[in-house]
């Protein structure tokens, strides 16, 4: 019966603690927030105790792992501090801002001999699971090319939130790293990057600094793609909120087939030759018509008017953030995991997500191509 402690309880720290609730045997013990009135509400909520300080949630000798539920910026005292007291740590994406950050929590959670779980939400999203499978079973044979698309249009904000203050979020490459960490899942960390990127037109009262255009340009050669990716190929990610004509997709290009995750529409599609076969992108058809309806009616600010606390729950995002937790809680209570989430503990997600957006924003700071796979 694992016992949780909540670090951050804004929007996504009202649907962890949530789930805590829900899992056979887990309990949430203590919560801690910056905002005290924020920390008590989320505490008489689930019934857990108000802890005063992080040091107090670590060192709760009836905490056994904690849940990283802060801005994207806030990621490392916690995940350090958690380490230190013997806590697993649950970390929500992304597990830090920079390659230096990721391995620092890498390291401590080792030397503890603690669990570090990166929270990539996409690998748990039920058409990415069926893509990977149609992928190692060779249906499509080895890719040779991705393309992934996340774009949106963002008007002004009546109040800038921390996801449009790069020094918080990151900006859109780090906060919606998800294409990127999904990338490197499919084919493997790129031998290098190149990317261009700037503030087009999103600036002045109501808009944060991020960047609101990027296009990255990624390369594999030989072995570098685990043999996944063919010699030679390639992958794009477009992503930004300058888009009015918005769109969110990937498309996976191999030697014998293709398979289309479309986002927006909630749909997934494996095309061989005259063939197709359509499947399901969420957990169900309920959960896919809740997702595109969604997409209609938020088709601007899609991006920026997510995720504030107290802010309704889709069913789509409950249950992806629910598979994620569960695994995390199956690896703390026996130890087993499935080997398409290995990586989000032995850190090779992580690192690779972290090389992967390093090396894009310093190709977009240099204007040259970035080598990755030093």
């Amino acid at each position: 019966m694992p016992g949780y402690g909540l670090v951050g309880c804004g929007y996504s720290g009202e649907i962890h603690g949530d789930n805590v609730m829900r899992i056979p045997g887990a309990r949430l013990v203590q919560v801690y927030d910056v905002d005290f009135e924020r920390r008590r509400q989320l505490a008489r909520r689930y019934g857990a105790e108000e802890a005063g300080s992080m040091e107090e949630l670590c060192q709760n000798p009836l905490i056994d792992a904690i849940i990283i539920a802060t801005p994207n910026n806030s990621h490392v005292f916690p995940a350090v501090c958690g380490a230190k007291h013997g806590k697993h740590i649950f970390c929500e994406k992304p597990v830090a801002l920079c390659l230096e950050d990721a391995e620092e929590m890498l390291c401590r959670s080792r030397e503890a001999n603690v669990l570090l779980f990166a929270a990539h939400t996409t690998n748990f999203i039920r058409g990415v699971q069926t893509a990977k499978r149609l992928i190692e079973s060779g249906e499509i044979g080895r890719i040779i090319m991705i393309e992934a698309v996340h774009t949106d249009w963002a008007g002004p904000q009546n109040q800038v939130g921390w996801k449009q203050r790069k020094e918080i979020s990151g900006g859109h490459l780090y906060h919606h790293m998800h294409e990127a960490e999904l990338i490197c899942q499919l084919a493997g960390l790129p031998h290098s990057v190149y990317t261009q990127g700037r503030n087009l037109v999103h600036s002045g009262p109501g808009f944060g600094n991020e960047e609101d255009a990027m296009m990255l340009l990624m390369e594999w050669e030989e072995e570098t793609g685990a043999g996944r990716m063919i010699s030679g190929g390639m992958a794009s990610l477009t992503i930004g909120s300058s888009f009015h004509l918005g769109d969110h997709v990937i498309k996976i290009q191999g030697e014998k087939g293709g398979i289309c995750l479309d986002f927006k529409n909630s749909l997934g599609t494996l095309v061989k030759g005259k063939h197709s076969r359509v499947f399901c992108l969420q957990e169900n058809q309920e959960e896919d018509q809740e997702r595109r309806d969604g997409y209609r009616n938020n088709r601007q600010d899609a991006g920026k008017g997510f995720g504030r606390p107290g802010m309704k729950t889709s069913e789509w995002m409950k249950t992806i953030f629910y598979k994620e937790l569960c695994c995390f809680d199956q690896v703390i209570q026996t130890g087993m995991i499935a080997p398409e989430f290995a990586s989000l503990i032995d850190g090779t997600a992580a690192v690779n997500c972290m090389k992967l957006l390093d090396g894009a924003m310093e190709s977009m700071a240099k204007k040259k191509r970035v080598i990755l796979t030093k």
